[in-house]
């Protein structure tokens, strides 16, 4: 159960990841350490952090937000067939 959270954590910090550098490549965002943060939010759609897009780029934040929502769905969709093999596992041996 840990490395399959830890493996579906890892997919989401790279995602976020590739958000940042494309919006450093597209120079909508001024900085590594903003685009990281503006990708985390958006991605998350906590979006408290006081940076915000050019109203050019406002769309492409929008779809991150989209994407990250769908990505978590399919994350916890996944999550739930390992949490009911390890229930399974653990109830199999209470039993013995």
């Amino acid at each position: 159960m840990t490395v399959t959270v830890l493996l579906a954590t890892a997919l989401h910090a790279f995602e976020a990841a590739a958000w940042g550098v494309v919006y450093l490549w597209l120079g909508a965002l001024p900085g590594a350490g903003s685009a990281k943060l503006y990708s985390l939010g958006a991605m998350t759609t906590y979006g408290h952090a006081s940076l915000y897009l050019e109203p050019y780029w406002q769309m492409m934040g929008a779809i991150e937000s989209l994407n990250g929502v769908v990505l978590f769905g399919v994350t916890i969709a996944t999550l739930f067939p390992v949490i009911e093999s390890v229930s399974r596992m653990n109830s199999g041996r209470r039993r013995r």
